[in-house]
């Protein structure tokens, strides 16, 4: 008795619900389904008696031809099937034979055998409903043509011979699991069967997939329980193997060699369903195993569909003539040509796309030089991207990770540039969710950006990629395009992750050049700023130990000087001899010079704070040259005075007249009486908001070591009786306690230039907010 479909439907569940991994190891849960499933083959139905008892006899050497002739008798089906055998086309047998007797005789013992096997099975499996996926009557079409295929290989056969009878028996067993899994577990069958036609892929890789074991290992273990011989056992187990892989202990190799090539030949000319699309054996290690050549196969071909008829048909499986299976497998051959074709077809297509973005690719990093700018990679990207996404106009943008703007490239349908600008980023747009493709409709993020672009870009919908460099936004590209953009590009995710992924590398590593070039450049300034700022620490130290020494020298010197320059002046007025009255006056005046010295020293290191006043420049410069001619030379010279459109200083007026007359008295110093010339000009810097002025001689002028020092205190670059050197040193303490500075420019024989800064009066800066500034 058959199992009901209801206790099928029950055992198909059970093998994958009994048994949660909840409470086994996953190598257990696998081997209690195995073992669930190979349980239930004890349920199917055995072999009828008949079959079995058949099989003994004809197995057994101690039993007579008059034996297997009354049990065939026994069982009308079995004597049907045999009458039938007998009278097949390539039998050879004339006339009419309608007794069992002699058709015992003529086809021998092993095709009697043969045929009680397969009417057993037939009538086993007959009693089985199966899934909706797995046709029975194709399946054994294929069975039969295995089996065929097998017999004329066998009878082809010299070097090796094999029984041609038992060739075809084990041929048409070989997928007896597969019936058997169709019976047992119909639904998971069904699963199967349905994979393997959408996968075209290997059906007993699936088989252990989602029921736990293939095909091969369940018709082995229903042979040993039917007690089939060993040979067809093995056929059933080993049949798609290579001929080095089978154990040693296989009796029968060839036998399983031939029926694993005839299985590939008959699903080659596409007989028939098989439900396996996978060639994993080679046909030549199976015709060197079977010392068969190439030139065998096109006979057995050519044989093969007349052959499979009068079998079919001896063995009670349907009447379908030669023409029908010629045309039905010239129509399964048709139609998975046009399956091949099709998916030959898309993957032209899809290696078109792919061409053409490798081509992108490599262009794009052919025409980058290994230093090139930004605005290079930007342009490359842009020109990139026009010609893969196919779009009339598109836009590429760079955005610095240190940065709040955007360097923007746009370009045309043809891929030209056409425009270049920089925009102001206020927020970076963040990395898109993961799952989300690399074309995106373009939002909020971006509103920044499409304020200033969308107008050139064509389309009704606004589309970008995001470009990214450490899951930070670097730049991306953005076009206009119909809504849809997303399905339309759908299809080359891959290749535009991977372009943009080239996009993104060669962007980052440009932005990562300029930065590096930046801040060389902000080091390099840093630096000059550095030296600047330790030359004017230096001369800080010097004026503080330059305070502290004339400090301590007025506290040291002041009394002594005092005591001298009394005592001196006494003796100089009450000596008559006048010689010693001239040494009494001179010792006299040095001292009194000396005491000037310190309060020179003490007026540098620690000048008066200055009052400072709105003040007109144009006066006080009039004054100082006064000054500066009356303590040098009064000899005129040429010396001109040019005062621009100047706003009002706010200054001390005493301090800066002082410090404008030293310059001019060096001036005055350096020029020839008669051939000198000077020239005093004041202008207004508004970007700086300084009032310039510069005082211009053609001089001697001054080599680098003199201008280095020239406002050191005591420096001078005269000879024997010169002046202290204070003047430009002191100039250069007033003018800055004005907030002000100078600097010198000169080069020997050609002259000097002295520059004053002096800041001009703000229209709502009142004396006291000046004075409190500075004094901060």
């Amino acid at each position: 008795m058959g199992l009901s479909t209801q206790k099928r439907e029950a055992h198909d569940r059970s093998a994958f619900c009994l048994l949660p991994s909840a409470y086994y190891p996953m190598n257990d849960v696998r081997e209690k389904r195995v073992e669930l499933i190979l349980q239930q083959l004890e349920q199917l139905p055995t072999l009828p008696a008949i079959a079995l008892r058949v099989l003994e006899a004809t197995g057994s050497d101690d039993s007579s031809a008059r034996q297997v002739v009354d049990l065939i008798k026994s069982d009308q089906s079995l004597a049907a099937r045999v009458l039938q055998l007998v009278h097949r086309a390539d039998v050879g047998v004339r006339g009419e034979v309608n007794s069992i007797d002699r058709a015992v005789i003529l086809l021998g013992f092993e095709a009697v055998r043969g045929a009680a096997l397969a009417l057993g099975v037939f009538e086993t499996f007959a009693a089985t409903e199966g899934g909706a996926n797995f046709s029975r009557e194709e399946f054994w079409k294929h069975s039969v043509a295995v089996a065929t295929c097998a017999q004329l290989l066998a009878e082809s056969m010299r070097e090796s011979p094999v029984n041609s009878t038992e060739a075809f028996t084990c041929g048409l067993l070989h997928d007896l699991g597969k019936v058997a899994l169709d019976a047992v577990l119909p639904k998971s069958f069904s699963r199967v069967v349905e994979a393997a036609d959408l996968l075209r892929s290997n059906i007993a890789d699936l088989e252990r997939s989602i029921i736990g074991l293939d095909h091969m290992v369940v018709g082995k273990r229903l042979a040993e329980r039917w007690q089939l011989p060993t040979s067809i056992r093995d056929c059933i187990w080993l049949h798609g193997q290579l001929p080095a892989a089978l154990p040693a202990s296989v009796k029968a190799p060839n036998l399983v060699n031939l029926v694993t090539l005839a299985d590939m030949l008959v699903r080659e000319q596409h007989l028939g369903y098989s439900g396996n699309y996978a060639f994993t054996v080679s046909r030549q290690p199976l015709l060197e195993a079977l010392k068969l050549s190439e030139d065998s196969i096109p006979p057995v071909m050519a044989r093969l569909v007349e052959q499979i008829e009068p079998r079919a048909r001896a063995l009670g499986l349907g009447q379908a003539s030669s023409g029908e299976l010629y045309q039905q497998a010239l129509q399964q051959a048709n139609r998975e040509l046009g399956r091949v074709t099709g998916q030959l077809a898309a993957k032209n297509r899809k290696l078109a796309v792919r061409a053409k973005f490798f081509d992108a690719l490599s262009q794009f990093q052919c025409e980058l030089r290994p230093d090139a700018p930004t605005r290079t990679v930007l342009q490359a990207i842009g020109q990139t991207a026009v010609g893969v996404l196919e779009v009339g106009a598109a836009g590429a943008f760079s955005l610095v990770p240190s940065a709040d703007y955007a360097e923007v490239a746009l370009f045309d349908e043809s891929g030209e540039l056409f425009e270049t600008s920089l925009v102001d980023c206020p927020t970076r747009p963040a990395k898109p969710n993961a799952g989300e493709g690399p074309v995106l409709a373009a939002g909020e993020e971006l509103e920044w950006l499409l304020g200033a672009i969308s107008p050139r870009l064509k389309g009704e919908r606004r589309f970008w990629m995001f470009l990214e460099a450490d899951g930070v936004c670097i730049g991306g590209v953005v076009w206009g395009a119909p809504g849809g953009e997303s399905q339309r590009l759908g299809t080359q995710t891959q290749e535009l992750t991977a372009i943009t992924g080239g996009w993104s590398l060669a962007l980052r590593t440009a932005q990562i050049r300029e930065e590096a070039q930046n801040l060389a450049e902000q080091l390099a300034e840093t630096n000059r700023q550095l030296q600047s700022a330790q030359s004017e620490i230096l001369r800080s130290k010097m004026l503080l130990t330059v305070g502290e020494m004339a400090a301590g020298a007025a506290h040291e010197m002041n009394n002594p000087l005092a005591v001298i320059s009394g005592r001196s002046q006494l003796l100089w007025q009450q000596l008559s001899d006048p010689k010693h009255s001239a040494a009494a006056r001179l010792i006299f005046e040095q001292s009194h010079r000396l005491s000037q010295i310190i309060t020179e020293l003490m007026d540098f290191a620690k000048p008066n704070p200055p009052t400072l006043v709105e003040s007109d420049l144009s006066d006080l410069l009039q004054h100082a040259l006064h000054d500066a001619k009356a303590q040098t030379d009064p000899v005129d010279r040429k010396i001109e005075v040019t005062v621009g459109e100047i706003p009002a200083v706010m200054i001390d007026p005493q301090q800066v007249r002082s410090a404008i007359t030293e310059i001019l008295d060096n001036a005055l110093q350096a020029t020839d009486d008669r051939a000198g010339s000077i020239d005093i000009h004041a202008a207004h810097d508004t970007h700086s908001d300084k009032v310039v002025v510069t005082v211009t001689d053609n001089g001697t002028g001054m080599d680098d070591y003199t201008l280095k020092r020239a406002f050191d205190p005591f420096f001078s670059s005269k000879p024997a009786g010169r002046r202290r050197g204070m003047g430009l040193a002191k100039a250069l303490r007033w003018i800055e306690c004005q907030g002000g500075s100078i600097r010198l420019e000169s080069r020997p024989g050609k002259g000097t230039r002295a520059i004053l800064l002096l800041p001009a009066k703000k229209s709502s800066e009142t004396q006291a907010d000046v004075t409190q500034k500075k004094a901060k």
